[in-house]
């Protein structure tokens, strides 16, 4: 018992950070914006893609570099495809969220279908750090692997600098006063156009590094950002619409439960327990635990 406990810990608390990583940069988009962006999950999945074609040489056969180079080179292409995604498409029609919302649909099905087209729907295999810790000696019924350490690290190295450069600079505290009053931003001189470019660059550059401890952690898929993007959306509610520090708070609590449900209740009834937590949330705190920092006019 005591050692499925700390099992639970151990591993709720590496797949909460890279949630924490995919629910802020939805969270940035829709509170600056409004935008409900289901691209963000095209995203993970290019990420873990580019990264894969970067460093096997079996994916394409003159590009194999190595891993510490490959993660900012995949993290830069990404941040780059999401800015790309805005200044190309998404700011000419903005304006309009239902358009917008479909816009966005119809990017993540096309970049599935791409994906299909290309390399196929078998998973693929990669690896950022190789090896594993086994915990069975200690009472704990686990064996993490070095790139979960690695994720969790990254997430909070990540999730760090982003509240240093929002809380403490011009153009993080540009964006944060865009999330709360465009129009309050407005009469203070921000651009919201350069705040929106700055928002999906960063939201971008989470999904990418999300994505690439995905698919080393598991595998890449064409479908893999299927549930990591319905679980950022359930923990956004939760967290509060705009909220960085709420989706922190609620990714972790999320992971948690899943862990809880997959150790003690069983793996198909996994996700159940976040579906009954979110319509409680929508019933009883629907502005979720920090909606009073999302004020949309």
């Amino acid at each position: 018992m005591l050692g499925d406990i700390g099992t639970l810990v151990l591993q709720g608390a590496m797949i909460s950070a890279v949630y924490a990583l995919i629910a802020i940069g939805f969270t940035m988009i829709f509170g600056v914006g409004g935008i409900l962006n289901l691209a963000h999950g095209a995203l993970i999945m290019a990420g873990a893609y580019l990264f894969a074609i970067l460093v096997r040489e079996t994916t394409v056969s003159w590009i194999s570099i190595h891993p510490v180079i490959a993660f900012p080179l995949a993290v830069l292409g990404i941040a780059g495809l999401s800015w790309g995604l805005y200044q190309g498409l998404v700011r000419w029609v903005e304006e309009n969220v239902v358009i917008t919302f479909l816009a966005t649909v119809v990017v993540a099905v096309a970049s599935t279908e791409l994906v299909i087209y290309w390399f196929g729907s078998s998973p693929i295999g990669m690896t950022l750090i190789g090896g594993a810790i086994n915990l069975e000696p200690y009472g704990f019924n686990a064996r993490p692997r070095y790139v979960e350490f690695a994720g969790f690290v990254v997430s909070w190295i990540v999730i760090g600098l982003l509240w240093y450069y929002i809380t403490n600079t011009d153009d993080g505290r540009s964006i944060l006063a865009a999330s709360m009053s465009e129009r309050g931003a407005q009469l203070t001189g921000v651009d919201l156009h350069s705040v929106r470019s700055k928002t999906w660059l960063i939201a971008g550059a989470l999904a990418g590094i999300a994505g690439i401890f995905l698919g080393s952690t598991g595998s890449a898929t064409p479908l893999m950002w299927l549930n990591p993007l319905a679980l950022a959306f359930i923990i956004v509610v939760i967290g509060g619409i705009g909220s960085i520090k709420g989706s922190v708070i609620a990714a972790y609590f999320i992971g948690f439960l899943e862990q809880f449900t997959v150790t003690f209740i069983g793996q198909g009834f996994r996700g159940i327990l976040s579906l009954v937590v979110l319509v409680l949330f929508l019933l009883l705190l629907p502005q979720g635990l920090y909606g009073r920092e999302f004020v949309h006019d």
